[in-house]
């Protein structure tokens, strides 16, 4: 999974999408609960090659963070259709899952 590092990276990762499903994941490597959510986005990205899987650490993009209002992480983004489907609070496995196959991913 690729990591995003700024927002040129950023901007790449959207025009590289395609019109994909994209999961943007904004993690701390220092996060407990980030260290347990990583594994399964991990599995996902190998089992949804459909779908586009990112993360920013939040403390070396500070910019990418204030600029999509992230406070707490884990903090998942799950785009589609052009747009933010869904905004995930947390290490939310279940959410995640739920999202991306109502996505039909």
């Amino acid at each position: 999974m690729e990591v995003i590092q700024d927002k040129q990276s950023m901007e790449r990762a959207w025009r590289d999408a395609g019109g994909k499903t994209v999961v943007i994941a904004f993690i701390s490597y220092r996060c407990g609960y980030c260290k347990r959510f990583m594994p399964f986005l991990d599995s996902l990205c190998l089992k949804m090659p459909g779908v586009i899987f990112k993360k920013v650490d939040v403390n070396s993009s500070e910019d990418l963070r204030n600029e999509f209002e992230v406070t707490g992480v884990p903090e998942t983004f799950i785009y589609a259709n052009g747009g933010l489907y869904r905004r995930i609070s947390g290490a939310d496995n279940e959410q995640v899952m739920k999202t991306l196959l109502e996505l039909g991913n």
